[in-house]
């Protein structure tokens, strides 16, 4: 450490400028790494039900004026179209399970979502923002829905779903929670019952928290009952596909055989893998993360370029420091890790002086912290950018270990051809 501290202040003007250097790119890395870290945990948030064994099949309607169109069907009793077509699929070879799907449901376009307070004791316990929001899904009970998307409870066992009436709602977890830290939610009042309502809302049951789509992070969720008297209409059918069934090849067969699929004027098309789904409604999102990603590589790739810059310049000098070091009996492995300890001890130096600055820029900004819950739910659900110890403390650790694999590799590479120097040269430039 002695020797390298002396090779840092005997080389002044070129470790100061590195030195600067590896506080900027500090900075630098605070901006930029932060939301992407953010961001990626985010998005790696389990989707809390069997995506990948789920095919999503969309409802097709022929229009009157179409040569197909079945006049007689229309006589038809509203359901029995689409709980012939649920029949047909569920008798498919491959299929496990298949339930309706309704375009208020995961990775679906449609989406519903009310506000709600948690219960006030949660104030005590310093929440001063109690408000949170809780996104609906619809279902139509007895289909099977939630064993085909294979939702669980909340220790983790396949969800039973319990008898449903138009005064109940099952809640996800942290609702649960947040409205009745005490006790059960089971059979609690949800919502009071108002003047366009004459019916308290009661939970009937409890799920394990899912998000709606990827990329949503930590909400809460409610499924609401349908029936066919109802407004709503389901978008389609999920499909659970069996054991050892490939998704691909299902897909494949089962778009050659959509001819069959029809019930009156009611059709099946556009089967659709749900892994697909999620990604696709996941994509703006993944383009933005994506980018980010590349502006930190090519953060990383400045810092080693500048880095073994400064070093590659440096290595004339050094020579004849190897030839003495190697002349005493110093193996080629202490030269170059001599080398490469100035570039680390220089690193931390600046990473910790850019990192004081950055926090104290912070400081005076009121220590901003992207987010993607409501208090009350980064309280029953935290993770680690929740609070300001976590975060900084974390991405400062992220920072200063890609700054130190990039700095030590930058340096290693010049100062392999300085240790490769035969004694004799080395020492005649001395």
């Amino acid at each position: 450490m002695t020797q390298i501290l002396k090779s840092i202040f005997g080389r002044k003007t070129r470790s100061i400028a590195l030195f600067i250097e590896i506080v900027i790119v500090t900075i630098i890395g605070w901006i930029i790494i932060e939301p992407v870290a953010v961001n990626t945990t985010t998005a790696l948030i389990p989707a809390g039900y069997d995506y990948d064994r789920l095919v999503m099949l969309t409802f097709g309607f022929l229009s009157p004026t179409s040569t197909e169109y079945d006049k007689s069907a229309e006589n038809m009793e509203k359901r029995q179209p689409y709980e012939n077509l649920l029949r047909m699929i569920r008798q498919r070879p491959g299929v496990e399970k298949a339930t309706f799907s309704f375009y208020q449901s995961f990775e679906m376009n449609g989406r519903s979502s009310n506000g709600h307070q948690a219960d006030s004791t949660y104030m005590e316990k310093g929440i001063e923002d109690l408000s949170f929001s809780m996104t609906c899904i619809e279902f139509i009970p007895n289909t099977d829905f939630f064993s085909t998307f294979g939702i669980k409870d909340v220790n983790g066992n396949d969800f039973q779903e319990p008898e449903m009436s138009e005064s109940n709602y099952i809640i996800s977890q942290c609702v649960a929670k947040a409205l009745f830290p005490d006790s059960t939610a089971i059979g609690k009042e949800v919502y009071t019952s108002m003047p366009w309502r004459p019916y308290a809302i009661t939970a009937a049951g409890v799920t394990a928290d899912v998000p709606y789509n990827k990329g949503d992070g930590r909400i809460g969720t409610y499924y609401i009952a349908r029936d066919w008297e109802g407004w709503s209409r389901p978008a389609g059918i999920m499909v659970r596909l069996g054991e050892g069934v490939n998704p691909r090849a299902f897909i494949d067969k089962l778009t050659a055989d959509l001819s069959q699929y029809r019930s009156g004027n009611i059709y099946l098309t556009h089967p659709v893998y749900m892994s697909d789904q999620r990604d696709e409604i996941f994509a703006p999102k993944q383009r933005e993360l994506t980018q980010k990603w590349m502006i930190v590589g090519f953060f990383l790739i400045n810092v080693l370029l500048g880095v073994a810059g400064t070093f590659y310049v440096q290595c004339k000098t050094r020579i004849p420091d190897a030839g003495v070091m190697r002349a005493f009996g110093a193996p080629r492995r202490k030269v170059i890790w001599s080398i490469v300890g100035e570039a680390i001890v220089t690193t931390i130096l600046g990473w910790l002086i850019g990192s004081i600055i950055y926090l104290i820029y912070l400081k005076y900004q009121g220590f901003p912290m992207e987010t993607d819950a409501a208090p009350i739910i980064r309280y029953l659900r935290p993770v680690w950018h929740d609070t300001k110890l976590g975060r900084y403390s974390i991405i400062g650790g992220i920072i200063l270990l890609l700054l130190l694999m990039t700095s030590a590799l930058g340096a290693w590479l010049p100062a392999r051809k300085v240790g490769r120097v035969p004694i004799v040269d080395s020492l005649r430039d001395e």
